[in-house]
């Protein structure tokens, strides 16, 4: 028998002094890892020294999570919400409760790529964004689509319905605009909306089915006015319709409504249209 041996309530009494102290050794250091992160990204980002460096930088950021911050979401990002335009947009000058739109450098795939200039228009405030489906918006072919996409789209609660599309001008014309050419090198009034009807209504433009058309010059530029009863369109009965061109693209500028939506808000809806701007 080994006399010297201690009672078994001492030895498990030790042995768990022993494990807690090396669980209390390995966390103490982690939590002086963290300590000494933090300190080291506190004085990356507020020295001008070389040798700190953005690798080394992200590195800290990566390993002390805790540290992020959050911003505040642009215009943009907020405008894909249903919150209304008049929360986040300039005033329109001169035009009370409607509110400017030019989307950001960024804000749309055809704008990133360069492939086409800013534009601009005019809506109430109370309208709001929707987004546009990916595959709608052109960014899979930017910046060279065969095909038209549409850049944005916005709805007013028991008013209409509104959606900007660009088509490559040479499904219309074999050349780029050269200065001082507009739409009405491109086509006539008949030719461009028979070309362009179906992109806006999903169906296809019948004669009769133009209840108005007109064509108008604004700071060098022509603008086809389109007003549409069309009983087929996916998008709504009536429609009023802005179309442009610089360049090497051509521009739609649609609005939608039903009958009744039309009947109670045709000259809100028509000035929708009339503002719209290409070439800003």
């Amino acid at each position: 028998m080994n006399l010297s041996a201690k009672p078994l309530h001492v030895q498990l009494k030790n042995a768990g002094t022993s494990r807690a102290c090396k669980i209390k050794s390995k966390v103490a250091p982690i939590q002086v890892q963290e300590r000494t992160k933090s300190t080291q990204l506190q004085s990356c980002f507020s020295s001008s020294s070389s040798s700190c460096n953005r690798r080394k930088a992200l590195g800290v950021v990566v390993a002390a999570p805790l540290l992020t911050t959050v911003r505040p979401k642009p215009a943009a990002a907020i405008a894909e919400k249903p919150v209304e335009v008049s929360n986040y947009l300039p005033s329109s000058s001169g035009k009370e409760g409607f509110y400017e739109f030019i989307p950001g450098d960024r804000e749309t795939p055809a704008i990133r790529a360069g492939t086409i200039g800013k534009y601009k228009f005019d809506l109430p405030g109370t309208w709001v964004r929707r987004t546009v489906a990916n595959i709608l918006s052109g960014n899979y072919c930017q910046p060279r689509c065969d095909e038209p996409w549409t850049e944005v789209l916005f709805q007013g609660p028991k008013q209409g319905s509104l959606q900007v599309i660009v088509s490559p001008l040479n499904k219309l014309s074999r050349r780029p605009l050269e200065k001082g050419e507009s739409i009405d090198t491109v086509g006539t009034l008949d030719g461009i909306i028979n070309a362009l009807g179906p992109n806006i209504t999903g169906n296809t433009i019948e004669e009769e089915e133009v209840a108005k058309k007109e064509a108008k010059k604004i700071n060098g530029i022509t603008y086809y006015w389109y007003e549409l009863d069309t009983p087929y369109a996916k998008t709504g009965q009536k429609q009023v319709a802005s179309i442009a061109a610089t360049e090497n693209a051509v521009f739609v500028l649609a609005v939608s409504a039903t009958d009744k939506q039309w009947n109670q808000n045709k000259d809100k809806l028509t000035e929708i249209a009339q503002s719209f701007r290409v070439a800003i």
